[in-house]
């Protein structure tokens, strides 16, 4: 049997765990095509390692170097087994009315899926997904993992939750001033929070300045209670438990978490955020973050600038529950 006859072998004991960035539709589907992403470069590859996809829209590819694009040809393929594309893979695992749409079951498949023997690189990978692949579709997550969040308008609305969340909002992609040095220029950035953390101090100029983002939100909304002790990620968690200053208590409960409370990141004292929305269906988490990377490539406690991020289950150490002005 030539292996595309085959089925499939999977082994989920050595499979990356990843969770699913979003659906992929090709651009002739009824509900239009979706946008490029890293994703669809990830899914190229992992094709590719299966022996269903050996172009790059249309044009042989002899080094492996494949675009963002999710085309009809790459979803629905052609005739020859190397270029079946997704439908090839469809065919091959028995998902029947898959289309050459991607979802979680196709998904499941590219990630747990072995190279089928007789294939060059079957034994140099035991998976079809590559490091390479793992990457890109972690950084997909992060853009497209949380489509459905609303974020909040860029005009504060009456609750005071959003104002502190609309704060953040309009700081997205500020990074430091130079880069490196934990502080900035701007009359409205990192220096500017890390001053009023200090109470008008200077002290937490060029300081790792994570708490100090999470404060400048807090004192936009008007909160009670905030001081300095935000700049430590350990005392917002002690104080969280204690029930003291502008928390209310701690928790590791997801549904009882806000957006608008804070969030510690990566172990005791490490890292906290901004919740941005309610947690997702696999337990990621939402947030804004200052002082992190855009995405899981470079540090994240100590990354240069202020984004957005979806947190996994795995980073989440607990929350610290916020009182709001007319909670």
């Amino acid at each position: 049997m030539e292996y595309w006859e085959r089925d499939y072998v999977y082994d989920v004991g050595v499979a990356p765990q990843l969770n699913f960035p979003r659906p992929l539709y090709p651009p002739d589907s009824p509900v239009g095509g979706s946008v490029p992403g890293p994703d669809v470069k990830a899914y190229k590859r992992i094709a590719w390692h299966l022996g269903r996809w050996a172009t790059v829209d249309g044009v042989p590819d002899s080094a492996p170097s494949f675009s963002d694009a999710y085309t009809n040809l790459f979803a629905h393929g052609e005739t020859n087994v190397g270029k079946s594309g997704i439908e090839g893979i469809q065919r091959q695992a028995k998902i029947v009315g898959g289309n050459g749409t991607i979802g979680q079951r196709t998904f499941n498949v590219m990630i747990y899926a072995r190279i089928p023997e007789g294939l060059p690189n079957a034994g140099k990978f035991p998976l079809a997904i590559d490091l390479a692949a793992k990457e890109l579709l972690e950084d997909a997550y992060q853009n497209f993992g949380d489509e459905d969040i609303v974020t909040p308008p860029p005009i504060p609305s009456t609750s005071k939750r959003q104002v502190a969340l609309a704060h953040l909002e309009r700081r997205v992609g500020y990074t430091e001033q130079p880069w490196g040095s934990n502080t900035d220029t701007r009359s409205d950035g990192i220096k500017t929070a890390q001053v009023h953390t200090a109470q008008g101090g200077t002290w937490l100029i060029g300081k790792p300045w994570c708490g100090c983002w999470c404060y400048y939100a807090l004192e936009s909304a008007g909160v009670e209670g905030i001081d300095s002790s935000l700049a430590s990620v350990a005392l917002i968690e002690e104080n969280a438990k204690a029930g003291r200053k502008c928390f209310t208590s701690w928790t590791l409960d997801r549904s009882k978490v806000k957006p608008g409370d804070l969030v510690v990141i990566g172990g005791y004292g490490v890292h906290v955020e901004t919740v941005r929305g309610k947690p997702l269906a696999d337990g990621s988490v939402p947030t804004y973050g200052g002082n992190t990377s855009a995405g899981i490539a470079g540090s994240q406690s100590n990354g240069g600038g202020a984004y957005r991020r979806v947190r996994f289950p795995s980073e989440v150490r607990g929350f610290a529950r916020v009182r709001y002005p007319g909670e």
